[in-house]
């Protein structure tokens, strides 16, 4: 017998009750209740549902040897229970395999095995439930962060990933051979964001940014997400008021759109910070932990640990300011001979998720800036041009989505708000 069916996505069953529709998915877990009767939870990227088979309809007999993430199709009645854990569930008259599983698939991996393991299957972990739920509250911030920026005038730009013109130093370089030149994968867009700028006013992207740092930390990857702006005609209050405002937003929405994933890892005490921040300078901050006891003086770099010392006791976000020269980048605007108008945005339970301030502005200061760190002026030529054709006061940031993930959903590790981790031992899959 031939049952005229709507075909449907998981998240629209809803729509459909006491209908027939058409599902297709994969197998994410089967149980089997007596000799005739099959529990199946399907998902299809849009959501999970409880699919019923008995044994008789068309297709069992091709269930009974299912395995976890076949592709199957299910052409059934929606119905509504409050017994099923998605409040709805299809109950199956025709069941077909469009792809079998290897049975070999329960021993891949377990949800408590060891993070290498973990991260060597990852291409079979994302399909898991908490992970793939992750992976779209990722999707969400970028959406967070382009509605604020668009709602801002903001232009969305699309800037190399492969450069001569380092932006951070050369420590934290990846080199390529580039035809026959050597090249770099860009350690941030800023660069390529100020030179936009006289010809498309305040803009954005969203792109992969590379460091090569050595570091094994929970919050550190070798490629990351890196949001980016860049605003002309400001000063450095105003940058530091357009921060908090994303920062406000992000967290807002998330509170608006996605408690689903709040509750589901558990995270109850999430608020909107309230503005302003609170700032500490770098010499406040050198001083509150040495007055704590910390090991540091005056001219050391303030380290994860000491970051997340300050504002783990203070339980809300906090802005360091006015970094010594030393410690930042050629490009940052100076006051007072060696300080900064720089700024860090530090988190609760990860530390550092911005960083930003003003840009140098005067041809020749920069120019000079660019000789004593050695730096080859050919490869910066265009970008001291930007210095002599209508410069402006200007200034900017960068966010790391992953770790402002890992921020929002106190996830322990970093890896887990990325799809496919790049880590200093990781470069698969």
């Amino acid at each position: 017998m031939v049952v005229e069916a709507k075909a449907c996505r998981i998240k629209d069953l809803g729509l459909h009750v006491g209908g027939n529709v058409e599902v297709k998915g994969w197998v994410h877990l089967v149980r089997q209740h007596g000799k005739n009767l099959l529990f199946i939870t399907l998902r299809d990227g849009t959501g999970f549902t409880q699919v019923v088979a008995r044994q008789g309809i068309s297709g069992y007999d091709n269930l009974i040897e299912v395995h976890r993430e076949a592709a199957i199709r299910v052409i059934g009645e929606v119905v509504r229970d409050e017994r099923s854990p998605y409040g709805y569930e299809v109950r199956a008259r025709h069941v077909e395999v469009i792809s079998p599983s290897s049975p070999t698939i329960e021993e891949e991996y377990q949800p408590n095995s060891s993070p290498d393991v973990l991260l060597n299957k990852r291409h079979l972990v994302i399909r898991g439930e908490k992970t793939s739920s992750i992976l779209k509250y990722v999707a969400k911030v970028l959406k967070y962060f382009r509605e604020f920026c668009e709602e801002r005038g903001l232009v969305e730009v699309v800037p190399p990933l492969i450069t001569r013109a380092a932006c951070e130093g050369g420590a934290t370089l990846f080199s390529i051979k580039y035809f026959d030149e050597i090249a770099y994968l860009t350690q941030s867009s800023q660069l390529y964001l100020e030179a936009a700028l006289p010809a498309l006013g305040n803009v954005y992207c969203i792109q992969k940014s590379f460091r090569a740092e050595k570091s094994r930390t929970r919050r550190h990857l070798t490629e990351y997400t890196h949001a980016e702006v860049e605003l002309a005609f400001i000063n450095f209050d105003e940058l530091i008021d357009f921060t908090e405002d994303l920062v406000i937003h992000l967290v807002q929405r998330t509170l608006e759109e996605d408690e689903w994933i709040l509750k589901k890892l558990e995270v109850d005490d999430l608020n909107v910070p309230k503005k302003p921040f609170k700032r500490l300078t770098y010499r406040e901050a050198v001083q509150k932990l040495k007055d704590e006891g910390v090991l540091i003086k005056e001219g050391d770099e303030i380290d994860e640990s000491m970051e997340r010392r300050l504002v783990d006791q203070l339980g809300e976000p906090l802005f360091l300011t006015e970094f010594p020269a030393s410690q930042k980048a050629f490009y940052f605007k100076r006051k007072n001979g060696d300080i900064t108008l720089s700024m860090d945005l530090l988190v609760p339970h990860v530390g550092e998720i911005i960083g930003g301030g003003m840009r140098e502005d005067d041809h020749e200061i920069l120019l000079l800036r660019l000789k004593e760190i050695n730096a080859n002026i050919e490869d910066y030529r265009w970008y001291l041009d930007l210095r002599k054709y209508g410069s402006v006061p200007h200034g900017g940031f960068g966010l790391g989505v992953e770790r402002t993930v890992e921020w929002i959903l106190k996830l322990p590790h970093i890896r887990e708000a990325c799809l496919f981790p790049r880590l200093i031992n990781r470069i698969t899959p």
